[in-house]
C-alpha cells in the first residue's frame, strides 16, 4: 500500500506536516500538491484492522496503552517533560497517523487563511464513521532554529490552534483532542535541522479498534 503526504509551497511561514504512517521499511510515500481529500484522510488515520475479537491483547500492548492514557492526561493538566514526551511519540509511533501542511502567521500561532482548506478537510473527515469520537492526538513540531524553550511552546501553541479550529468549526470535543509540542525535539530530517520538513504537525488516531471476527469457536471466549 503507498501512503501519501501533502505538500503546500509559499511565502508565508509554514508549519509542515508530513505524511508518516507505521509502515515496513522500504515503503515509498508519494508526494501530492494540494489539499488532501477527506476520503484520503480517513483511509489515513482509520484504526488498522490487527486482530480478530477472540485474540487477546499482549502485555506489551496493554503497557503501552496505559501508558498513553496517563500520558494523554498528564497533557491535558500540566503538560510533558521532555522524557515524557519521548516516552510518548514511542508510545504511538505505530498508531495510524498523519502529517500535512499547515500555515501560520510569521512568528505566531494564527492558522493563515491558505491552510482552512487543508482543516477543514480534516474536520469533516473526523466526523465520518470510522473516525467519529476517536481519541486524537496533535503534536507540533519545529525545525532547530531560534531557542529551544521558544520552540517548544511555539510548537504547542501552533498545535492548539489547530484543536481550537477543529473544536469552534466542526465541534470535535476538546477533551478527545490532546495537544502536545515537540519543538525541535524530534526532528524529521536530523540531516538538515532548519529544513521546513521539520516544521510539522502529526494527527495521530490514538484509539484502539480490533477487528471484527466470526464468532469464536469451540472454547475460544472474546477477550
Amino acid at each position: 500500500m503507498t501512503y501519501c503526504s501533502y505538500r503546500l509551497r509559499g511565502a508565508v511561514a509554514a508549519l509542515t506536516l508530513a505524511m508518516s504512517f507505521a509502515a515496513p521499511v522500504g515503503v515509498a510515500f508519494a508526494d501530492q500538491a494540494g489539499t488532501p481529500s477527506v476520503q484520503d484522510i480517513v483511509e489515513a488515520l482509520k484504526p488498522r484492522k490487527t486482530r480478530g475479537l477472540s485474540v487477546k491483547p499482549t502485555q506489551a500492548e496493554i503497557e503501552r496503552a496505559k501508558t498513553i492514557e496517563d500520558l494523554k492526561t498528564k497533557a491535558a493538566t500540566r503538560g510533558l517533560s521532555v522524557p515524557e514526551r519521548n516516552q510518548l511519540a514511542d508510545a504511538v509511533s505505530d498508531k495510524p497517523q498523519l502529517d500535512f501542511v499547515i500555515y501560520f502567521d510569521f512568528n505566531s500561532a494564527t492558522i493563515s487563511s491558505r491552510s482552512k482548506a487543508s482543516l477543514d478537510a480534516l474536520g469533516t473527515a473526523l466526523q465520518d464513521d470510522a473516525l467519529k469520537g476517536a481519541s486524537i492526538m496533535v503534536a507540533g513540531h519545529t525545525d532547530a532554529k531560534g531557542r529551544g524553550e521558544y520552540n517548544q511552546t511555539l510548537s504547542e501553541r501552533r498545535a492548539d490552534a489547530v484543536r481550537t479550529y477543529l473544536n469552534d468549526k466542526f465541534n470535535v470535543a476538546h477533551d478527545t483532542v490532546t495537544v502536545v509540542g515537540y519543538g525541535a525535539e524530534r526532528l524529521k530530517d536530523k540531516v538538515s535541522p532548519y529544513a521546513s520538513v521539520n516544521r510539522r504537525v502529526q494527527i495521530v488516531n490514538l484509539t484502539d479498534k480490533t477487528a471484527s471476527a466470526s464468532k469464536p469457536v469451540g472454547d475460544a471466549v472474546a477477550p
